[in-house]
């Protein structure tokens, strides 16, 4: 077992995001990749915006995903597993707070006793000066009698920011200095002891052994201040990747207000869960096959390389995922597809309980170069299970109300009531025969009898849903089809 110890690490303020989607997508790849460990940890510790719903959500959302952990809390149905928990932060208080005060008996870190007052009037000044405002550090250097005389006095522990600089050396940045001016002496325990987020993921990381951060860009300005904690607390300091955000097709970070932030919109719009993987990954990473753009699940586990994450952001493309999807879905076996599609049609209140499964298969396998996404397969198929009650009007002008129309559809019936092998292979030969003897095209043939029997004027191929549909019922509604073109004027 690789000693690769990845995390994600979200907070269960609502839904899955997208971008989180792909730090986690990152961080497990990276982590199958080398053989390594996958790490879930809720950073929950914001009580007022966490709740068990959102908790939930992610759950669903990294399920449906397929990304697996080897280490996390209790999670939707997902018992605790790990050695190294508890995996919610808001449980690790002691710790963080026990490491806190152990930075401050090394003289690492300082209580602070200055007022919202004086920091006010402290940021006001600098504000009126046109400077930057940073902390006076005040408190810096008081004495352990000063500390003593302040009592019962609420404080905030700052750390002792070093003098010098940091430098980041970045998996996909490459190597980043900061001058630790730059930084105030930051908080790391509020007056109550709870620790601030700098504090409290450092420690988390550390005491889980995390060698591998992979994150967003935007926590890289915050790096400096982890290494800082990670150095003065004695741990490891882990290699960290700091990744593009995701944008939308305007160039602009994906908001959590639009559609399709949400994870779980694709799976509700009917896209593949293959799909999306395949995709995300490639919003930040490139193969070494150049312009490879179909990757399975498996195929990822075995190529993804650190070393091909991109610096610069990718924006959405909803083309290309659909695209994909359509790709995904023809990889499917039809035993599969048919089950991804029946909780679709019974959510739509088509009830396939009188069909066979063999028939189901059938019906799916006959869909499956034609539909884009799952969702699409109840204009596809609700024919099968509803009669036609109505004709696409464009349809019916264009087959139904021809001079030739009425000769179309006789023939058509003629042909099938002819038909003793009633068998795809076995209609379409009836089909081109009579092509061949008349001269009529096939598309006015087959399009008629399509409209007559699906009231559409695309779906599945004729010849292989007749042979679904049976020779009885084809029969009734082309006759019914003639019965009506012989109303109109």
């Amino acid at each position: 077992m690789s000693t690769v110890r990845c995390r994600i690490a979200p907070s269960p303020s609502g839904f899955l995001h997208i971008g989180t989607a792909k730090m986690a997508l990152f961080n497990w790849l990276f982590a199958r990749s080398q053989g390594g460990t996958f790490l879930l940890r809720l950073e929950d510790t914001d009580a007022d915006r966490t709740e068990e719903e959102f908790v939930q959500a992610m759950c669903d959302g990294f399920k449906w995903l397929g990304i697996d952990w080897d280490e996390g809390p209790p999670f939707g149905d997902e018992p605790e597993k790990g050695d190294f928990g508890p995996y919610r932060q808001s449980q690790r208080r002691d710790m963080h707070h026990n490491e806190g005060m152990r930075l401050m008996a090394e003289g690492r870190a300082y209580p602070c006793f200055c007022t919202k007052e004086e920091l006010d009037a402290d940021r006001a000044l600098a504000d009126a000066e046109k400077r930057p405002f940073r902390y006076s550090r005040k408190c810096r250097d008081l004495t352990p009698d000063e500390i003593a005389a302040k009592g019962d006095t609420p404080f905030v522990l700052r750390f002792r920011v070093p003098d010098g600089e940091t430098v980041v050396e970045d998996l996909v940045q490459g190597p980043v200095t900061f001058n630790n001016k730059e930084f105030d002496d930051f908080i790391i325990l509020k007056p109550n002891g709870d620790p601030i987020f700098h504090l409290a993921v450092v420690v988390d990381d550390g005491l889980m052994r995390i060698t591998h951060v992979l994150r967003g860009d935007d926590h890289l300005t915050n790096t400096p201040r982890h290494i800082m904690l990670f150095n003065a607390l004695g741990y490891p300091l882990p290699q960290f990747a700091h990744l593009p955000m995701v944008l939308d097709e305007a160039g602009k970070k994906f908001s959590k207000r639009m559609h399709g932030a949400n994870v779980l919109d694709w799976r509700d719009e009917g896209y593949l869960p293959e799909t999306l993987i395949n995709y995300v990954v490639m919003l930040g990473w490139t193969s070494e096959e150049e312009g490879r753009e179909f990757f399975t699940l498996e195929e990822l586990k075995h190529l993804f390389n650190i070393n091909r994450l991109n610096k610069s952001a990718a924006r959405f493309d909803r083309k290309k995922l659909d695209w994909l999807n359509g790709q995904h879905i023809r990889m499917l076996t039809p035993e599969n597809l048919r089950d991804r599609l029946l909780p679709i049609l019974a959510a739509k209140g088509i009830d396939t309980s009188g069909k066979s499964p063999e028939w189901l298969t059938k019906m799916a396998a006959i869909c499956q170069e034609k539909i884009p996404t799952l969702n699409n397969i109840i204009d596809y198929v609700d024919f099968f299970f509803n009669d036609v009650d109505a004709y696409d009007p464009k349809a019916e002008n264009k087959y139904f109300r021809q001079p030739d129309s009425k000769a179309w559809m006789e023939a058509d019936i003629r042909m099938m009531s002819a038909a003793e092998d009633w068998t795809h292979d076995a209609l379409k030969a009836a089909f081109e025969a009579e092509v061949e003897a008349t001269g009529v095209k096939l598309g006015s043939l087959v399009n008629a009898a399509r409209l007559a029997l699906t009231g559409k004027p695309v779906g599945p191929g004729l010849f292989e849903l007749a042979e679904l549909m049976g020779k009885e019922t084809v029969l009734a509604r082309m006759n019914r089809a003639l019965e009506y073109m012989k109303t109109l004027s």
